[in-house]
């Protein structure tokens, strides 16, 4: 895991640990490794149509690297591809080209039923615990799905994992034979956690898990996950597009704007000094509790482009304050500057 360091920012009374660790990791600690993903949707326009006449960009072409035992955060606004990128690293979508490798596995690679045995390493807990959760079932019924459909195990086995499992997210066993309606949503968010750590995963992508909790919630959920990445080695990626609570539980982000990837850096140093012209809008909006401490709002005019028709060069230029003819015809590259990675050819 993640060397952690002191405390340096709070949410809601929770303490919040940040890494210190360099940006590139080696061949060694990467878990993750993620090089040109791709998903695009074919637009048809006509409903029996085969050939396609354009597509909806969704994401592409993200690259990253992930760490074992570190949080990296992902943000940007609604449709900017954050979901879309960590539903086809688990292959919930299929990606439409790039390269997926989990501990050297490359998971395009694998046919179905090999990519359901590799699965176990790899889960997912969902926005909505609200939806994401069978009503018909009870908690014991939807904890114990996956692990008869993975694992062979006996009845007095599979109840007492599932008494850990609910003991470990801070739930009375006793409460397994209630439905989910039974549950208050920050309860329904414990049991999607528990769900997903039932086949001990060493990877969760975490798509908005507390977005739709109350704030006073939001904190609990939050530092429970904490507890049990340190228990249990696990590594997450985190999509939010909440500022706050990324810059609390993350070790990295990464800013996505229109399918890409346009800056990725350490937590810290992201929210000290954000470089492209998008991040820096995006921390300007954050509200600041001290009201002395002024900063100048960046209002970015006009509205995100359509992901089926992207303009020319930088996908930003059409709103950025700062855009030059170079940005409107030649696309940026994602580069490193020093302990960190930005898309704008203002660091050319």
């Amino acid at each position: 895991m993640s060397t952690l360091n002191k405390p340096e920012e709070t949410l809601n009374g929770a303490t919040s640990l940040q890494g210190s660790d360099s940006l590139q990791p080696t061949d060694s600690d990467v878990l993750l490794e993620i090089r040109n993903l791709t998903k695009h949707y074919p637009i048809r326009k006509k409903m029996f149509s085969r050939q396609p006449a354009g597509a909806v960009r969704a994401v592409d072409g993200v690259s990253l690297s992930i760490k074992r035992g570190e949080t990296i955060g992902i943000v940007g606004e609604s449709g900017c591809g954050k979901s879309t990128t960590g539903r086809a690293v688990l292959r919930l979508v299929e990606p439409t080209a790039g390269e997926i490798r989990f501990e050297g596995t490359d998971i395009r690679a694998l046919n179905p039923e090999q990519l359901r045995k590799f699965r176990t390493n790899m889960q997912m807990v969902f926005q909505d615990p609200y939806a994401s959760l069978d009503p018909r079932w009870t908690v014991r019924q939807i904890l114990e799905e996956p692990l008869r459909t993975h694992e062979t195990i006996g009845q007095k086995e599979l109840e007492d994992r599932i008494d850990s499992l609910m003991e470990t997210v801070g739930l009375s066993p006793y409460h397994a034979s209630r439905f989910p309606h039974e549950f208050s949503g920050g309860q329904r968010q414990r049991v999607g956690i528990a769900r997903a750590l039932a086949l001990n995963p060493r990877f969760i992508v975490c798509d908005e898990p507390v977005s739709a909790l109350d704030v006073s919630i939001q904190s609990q959920v939050l530092n429970l996950m904490q507890d049990l990445q340190q228990q249990l080695g696990l590594t997450y990626m985190f999509i939010s597009h909440d500022l706050s609570v990324v810059r609390f539980i993350s070790d990295r982000v990464g800013v996505m704007y229109l399918g890409k990837l346009v800056e990725l850096a350490p937590t810290a140093e992201m929210f000290a000094e954000p470089l492209h012209p998008y991040t820096k809008a995006l921390m300007s909006a954050v509200p600041q509790p001290d009201p002395d401490a002024l900063r100048d709002r960046i209002v970015l005019k006009g509205d995100v482009p359509s992901p089926a028709n992207p303009p020319s060069g930088c996908a930003f230029h059409t709103r950025c304050p700062v855009a030059t003819e170079r940005c409107r015809a030649e696309l940026p590259e994602l580069k490193t500057y020093g302990n960190r990675q930005v898309a704008c050819h203002l660091y050319a």
